[in-house]
């Protein structure tokens, strides 16, 4: 069960992408773009600190002429993953994934539950089923998880 960045992609598929449209409507030119493993890393025009950089932080952007290549079983897109509803094997509502934390081992679903952070380990133990069309993720609650 790993997510997966939708900027996660080959350099083949970004190559093409001279501009991006932000979730807040700005549309911004792509000044170059560096391809690392699986990645790409954009500067775009007029954005020369981090500090300029940071404006634009949690924006989903758009491009044009790019498609998502398909996943393999048990990846999906992390801008899938977040919002989805959480409820127990049991049924119960839990909460709603907040934010995907990426490590070497397993990912991280980070979920809000009676006024603080949880975290949800991605990993078969816990994670019995993610339903994007339906809109949760069904997990086993394993005693300390909440």
């Amino acid at each position: 069960m790993k997510a997966v960045l939708a900027a996660d992609m080959s350099e083949g598929m970004f190559m093409p992408v001279n501009a991006v449209v932000l979730s807040g409507g700005a549309a911004l030119n792509i000044a170059s773009k560096t391809f690392r493993h699986d990645c790409v890393i954009l500067k775009f025009d007029g954005i020369d600190t981090p500090e300029e950089a940071a404006l634009y932080n949690n924006m989903t952007m758009e491009a044009e002429g790019v498609e998502m290549p398909p996943l393999e079983d048990g990846q999906y897109y992390i801008e899938d993953i977040i919002g989805l509803d959480v409820i127990a094997a049991s049924g119960e509502a839990l909460g709603k994934v907040s934010d995907v934390l990426s490590f070497p081992a397993n990912d991280v679903y980070v979920m809000q539950y009676a006024e603080r952070e949880c975290l949800i380990p991605a990993i078969a133990d816990v994670i019995k089923e993610i339903n994007i069309v339906g809109g949760y993720i069904k997990i086993n609650v394993i005693e300390g998880l909440l």
